[in-house]
């Protein structure tokens, strides 16, 4: 990656030449390959390389942002002189302060994976076929959707003031969405596998699980509305609790577009909450070393025992702030990393036992507006729990509230969890959730 550093550093001080007063560059390049599912059946398989160069120039706190396709040095040094031009004609920023300086990166292990560089076309259509069969045995009328997709990429970020970083990673993942229809009853089910290295990754009994859950929705029920718990199974809870997370962008929140807004210090949610943004997680699926701004990284408690105790900021929003930079950058937004909750002391078959009625989500995920946290969202995926156990599908079903109110009617988190490279998913219980019947 040599190379794309030395491209980097002629890039920023071509800016700094063109009158910058800061100025970054990151230069990329990488190969992705993804194969399509559509009604039992490969529909595509796509090869895509990329490569190139973005700049970032800043004058009196203006910026101009400018980009080049490939990793041709008369472009990248043609983008450097015309991001510094936008930024001496854009609106000067005084709450712009600086850029990070020169700092030390922490080490990540189990990043990259060269077998899953090195992978062609032909094993991820294995990987769906194979998947296919498996949903075609539970199910000899299932139709099955999805994708798999593998890739490479590297890169190299350098500014003025002395940063100079470089990460090189991969990843696979693959989704499945199968759907069982007898009659006019129609279920379906989605499951998914994610991981930075091969060894993470088993999509063997994907097509299996999604047909089987599929099937288990088949007969759903309309429930009366009405006040009761609601128990997120471990992707339900995962999006739930890592929109907490997201919703606590420090730039969102400045701008006072978060419903977190003003709550920082305070109690948002039931002691039993702890939430750690860990981005430092071997072989994790959203660990790096240093953020988009070649930030070092590094774990972050962004709710204790119900407390929100800080932002995610970045460059900008943290001398904004006069806040700490916690490294959250992507060059386009802040983001959290690996999202991990403190488990709790139940089973979730204990939880499940200790809920006499209520709803369980397997997944989902209860989408809040993003300024006011109300929750009004449609349940695709739930079963009643009646006196302790699961005992049939619903449909036609929707949960209504606030996010805040959820968070602080938490009063379970499971001790077993799903775990996917990176992150643990336990179930969570939410007490006295309105949730809404279909007519």
């Amino acid at each position: 990656m040599d190379d794309l550093l030395l491209l980097a550093q002629k890039a920023c001080d071509a800016a700094v030449k063109a009158g910058a007063e800061f100025v970054d560059v990151s230069a990329y390049r990488g190969r992705s390959l993804s194969v399509a599912l559509e009604k039992c059946a490969v529909k595509s398989c796509d090869a895509h390389w990329n490569a190139g160069v973005s700049v970032r120039a800043f004058v009196r706190g203006a910026r101009g942002w400018a980009s080049a396709s490939g990793l041709d040095e008369t472009e990248a040094l043609n983008a450097a002189r015309n991001a510094t031009k936008l930024a001496t004609v854009a609106e000067p920023d005084p709450d712009f302060a600086s850029l990070p300086e020169k700092a030390a990166y922490p080490t990540v292990e189990g990043l990259y994976d060269s077998r899953l560089a090195e992978l062609e076309a032909d094993e991820l259509v294995q990987w769906a076929g194979g998947n296919i069969d498996a949903a075609r045995e539970v199910d000899p009328e299932v139709l099955v959707s999805g994708a798999v997709r593998t890739g490479w990429s590297e890169g190299a970020l350098a500014n003025n003031l002395g940063v100079e970083a470089a990460s090189h990673m991969t990843y696979v993942n693959m989704y499945v969405m199968a759907l069982v229809k007898h009659g006019d009853d129609v279920g379906s089910y989605f499951d998914y596998d994610v991981g930075r290295v091969l060894d993470d990754f088993d999509p063997a009994g994907l097509g299996a699980k999604a047909a089987q859950e599929a099937r288990r929705f088949l007969g759903a029920r309309k429930i009366e509305t009405s006040h009761m718990p609601v128990v997120l199974g471990p992707l339900a809870a995962h999006s739930t609790l890592g929109m907490v997370c997201w919703s606590a962008n420090a730039e969102e929140v400045q701008r006072n577009r978060s419903w977190l807004a003003g709550k920082k210090g305070r109690q948002v949610a039931s002691e039993l909450l702890t939430l750690v943004d860990d981005p430092l997680i071997p072989q994790g699926c959203n660990s790096s070393a240093f953020d988009g701004e070649g930030f070092p990284r590094k774990p972050l408690t962004v709710v204790e025992n119900g407390v929100l105790m800080s932002w995610l900021h970045d460059s900008y929003t943290a001398n904004k702030a006069n806040e700490p930079n916690t490294g959250h950058s992507t060059r386009g937004g802040i983001r959290p990393t690996n999202v991990n909750p403190k488990l709790g002391d139940l089973t979730a078959e204990q939880i499940i036992r200790d809920t006499k009625e209520g709803l369980y989500v397997p997944s989902g995920s209860l989408s809040a507006n993003e300024v006011s946290g109300d929750v009004s969202s449609s349940v695709d995926f739930g079963f009643k729990i009646e006196n302790g156990a699961i005992a049939y599908p619903v449909k036609n079903t929707m949960i209504a509230g606030n996010m805040l109110e959820f968070l602080r009617n938490l009063d379970a988190i499971s001790s077993d969890y799903r775990e996917e490279p990176g992150t643990v998913m336990p179930t969570i219980r939410i007490q006295n959730v309105r949730v809404a019947g279909g007519k």
